[in-house]
């Protein structure tokens, strides 16, 4: 089927026009200038003289069904002609004025939908720039990427998909400079139909298709995208992607800490650490990532040499390569020897810095051969250099025949530019920016993700006013007794008496909490009081709780709950959120004020695996504060690890979506015990 789309044989432009300036006119130059030779028919009523093509007065009298119908026409007119072109296998829409513009625009776009369906046409838009596929000669665009010779729109190894029409043709653009291009691109636009998701399982498809480029605005359809991202990391082509608006949620969305926690960002980047994608800061970068990758194999291990001959460069890449967690081992005492006649009042480290460059351009090629015998990927750094120098260090790297991959980094400056043309002529992996240098590698040198099997056979969505139940502490820590969780001892108290017989026997010192359905920031009311000594001080935290209680009957307090104190030790914070987009994430971070102040967590969609669980752990900047001595004893890990997934497990299982929060979850010398746990009714995600 998407052969229709990116392999068309037959065209239909409705609107088509004699007037040059017309979308219309200008899809039919652009497909004649890359020299299509599939069918193409026009499609307009007033049947203008248009030189080359037949055209009808609507798609009814077309000869047969077109594989490709492009509109270009205004958006009013396009669903009742896409219900006529039953058939047709897909349909793209230029036009504006949809749900960008309001209510009315919106109720235009459903209607689109709507004859998306009833026609069995697949729709790509509206306000979508259109597909190019030089490999099929095809335009089906306006963009004014095209706006050049056809010589210089050339196929390349990367696929794109993009919400935003002029940020592709933006990067069409960019890639033409470089004497690249798209092995094809896909302008989804409103995605009234068909989406970002879509485009990237087409790409898949698609034997020329290396790496797929990603510049995206909004998920729309959070599992069909994580399907989608599924079906490329299975297919090992690597995902980057630079996102357009990264403002966060809405606050009257949240109610639970971990809610306040799952921003779009914060599950946008959990969702890519674990499906591997990589996530760019801008759409070079994006693209600088992307080529890098796609020519350059896979690396036999994760060791990154690094060989530049600027001390201040190697510092740079030495602290982006920490950011990102590459491995840069040091050179052993044998390649040492073997550099050190090749340095020049330079530093054998890694990445290492040769010093002077005055003589011996050759000594470059040399240092990165003698890098590819030790480490499983080199990035070669070619900093300002005599201009005369840069053909002899060119071909001695285009010369180089060693195992492990090599990644060029261009930082010369114009007077060696050549240097980086005949790089890119000769199809090597280079860029000039050394974050998307060292964000390739990383990527590169992780090994594939590893892919939890999706959740299938959900109900569907339930939302808190669909009668989800509240929860108060003690019935929430119930739930994660059950589901093996260890919890603190505890009891609900509806006197005074229950209160202190409770404290007697649970053990002093005692805490006492306010126990209510909608107790969700009960501390800062003054219901949790701690270190109760005895039966007084119990009396007394009593009698003061059920009085705040009164002051709130919104808590619907439901007593007050005893339990006993657990020492001070490590604090972690395990939680679970209903994301509105991609649904059920788990959540790990440092424990108490920490995750709050910090907003030191990482996320993923749940359920996740056991060595999905531990990475989240461990890529916590926070880490050292659950091991180090000064805390008490150090936290088990791997017992963290297995409750991290339990919840994970735990968020899918509910029949109904719960925001979870449990926080802190303390390390108490033995076991970890969830000492404050919330259940929230989530505002509803798909499920």
């Amino acid at each position: 089927m998407s052969g229709r789309l990116l392999s068309p044989s037959s065209i239909a432009i409705v609107g088509v026009s004699a007037d040059a300036t017309k979308h219309g006119a200008r899809v039919l130059a652009n497909l004649r200038k890359l020299g299509f030779d599939g069918t193409v028919w026009g499609v307009n009523p007033k049947r203008p003289d248009v030189a080359g093509i037949d055209v009808f007065a609507s798609v009814a009298d077309l000869p047969e069904p077109p594989d490709l119908v492009v509109f270009a026409t205004p958006g009013h007119a396009v669903p009742a002609t896409l219900r006529a072109a039953s058939g047709a296998g897909y349909a793209i829409v230029f036009a504006g004025g949809f749900a960008e513009t309001g209510a009315a625009g919106r109720a235009l776009q459903q209607e689109l939908t709507e004859a998306a369906v009833d026609s069995g046409v697949r729709v790509l838009g509206p306000n979508s720039g259109g597909v190019i596929a030089p490999g099929s000669r095809l335009a089906a665009s306006f963009l004014t990427c095209l706006d050049r010779p056809a010589a210089e729109i050339r196929p390349g190894p990367v696929g794109l998909v993009t919400q935003s029409g002029g940020t592709g043709s933006y990067l069409h653009n960019l890639a033409a400079a470089r004497g690249s291009g798209f092995a094809a691109s896909i302008s989804t636009g409103n995605e009234a139909d068909f989406d970002v998701a879509a485009g990237i399982s087409t790409l898949v498809a698609i034997a020329e298709v290396k790496v797929i480029a990603v510049v995206l605005e909004t998920v729309r359809n959070g599992p069909d995208f994580l399907a989608a991202a599924r079906h490329a990391a299975t297919a090992r082509k690597p995902i980057v992607v630079t996102r357009l608006g990264t403002g966060e949620r809405s606050g009257t969305m949240i109610t639970s800490h971990t809610g306040a926690l799952a921003t779009p960002t914060r599950v946008f980047d959990g969702i890519a650490r674990t499906l591997g994608i990589s996530v760019a800061e801008t759409p070079q970068e994006m693209l600088d990532i992307a080529e890098v990758l796609a020519r350059t194999s896979k690396p036999a291990g994760d060791r990154v040499g690094i060989v530049t001959h600027s001390g201040g460069i190697a510092i740079l890449l030495s602290d982006l390569a920490e950011q990102a967690g590459l491995i840069l081992p040091p050179p052993s005492p044998q390649l040492i020897e073997r550099l050190t006649p090749l340095l020049q009042q330079g530093s054998s480290h890694n990445p290492l810095d040769m010093g002077g460059i005055i003589g011996g351009p050759h000594r470059f090629g040399e240092v990165v051969r003698a890098f590819g015998s030790e480490y499983d990927t080199v990035l070669a750094v070619s900093t300002a250099h005599p201009p005369g120098h840069t053909e002899a260090r060119v071909q001695s790297l285009l010369e180089l025949r060693i195992d492990a991959p090599v990644v060029h980094l261009w930082m010369a400056g114009d007077v060696s530019q050549h240097g980086l043309e005949e790089l890119r002529a000769a199809d090597r992996p280079v860029t000039e920016e050394p974050r998307a240098a060292i964000k390739a590698l990383a990527t590169l040198t992780k090994p594939a993700p590893e892919l939890a099997p999706a959740v299938a056979g959900k109900p569907a969505c339930a939302r808190a006013e669909d009668g989800a139940p509240s929860m108060t502490e003690f019935e929430g820590k119930a739930l994660l007794r059950d589901a093996g969780i260890p919890v603190v001892d505890g009891a609900v108290a509806q006197t005074a008496d229950e209160a202190v017989a409770h404290a007697d026997a649970l053990g002093y010192p005692a805490v006492a909490k306010l126990n209510g359905r909608g107790a969700i920031h009960k501390t800062e009311l003054g219901g949790v009081m701690l270190g109760l000594a005895g039966g007084v001080a119990v009396r007394t935290a009593f009698d003061v709780i059920m009085a705040i209680a009164g002051e709130h009957p919104d808590l619907d307090c439901d007593g007050v709950l005893i339990e006993r104190m657990v020492p001070i030790g490590p604090e972690a914070a395990i939680g679970a959120v209903s994301d509105p987009v991609f649904g059920e994430m788990v959540l790990v971070g440092i424990g108490g004020i920490a995750v709050e102040v910090w907003g030191d967590v990482a996320m993923a969609p749940a359920p996740v695996t056991t060595d999905q669980a531990r990475a989240m752990i461990e890529s916590l900047r926070g880490l050292r504060l659950l091991t180090h001595p000064r805390q008490g004893s150090p936290a088990d890990l791997t017992k963290l690890t297995a409750l991290v997934q339990r919840v994970s497990q735990l968020a899918v299982e509910l029949p109904s979506p719960y925001d979870i929060d449990i926080n802190p979850l303390i390390w108490s010398g033995d076991a970890w015990l969830a000492v404050d746990a919330l259940f929230v009714p989530s505002s509803g995600a798909p499920r």
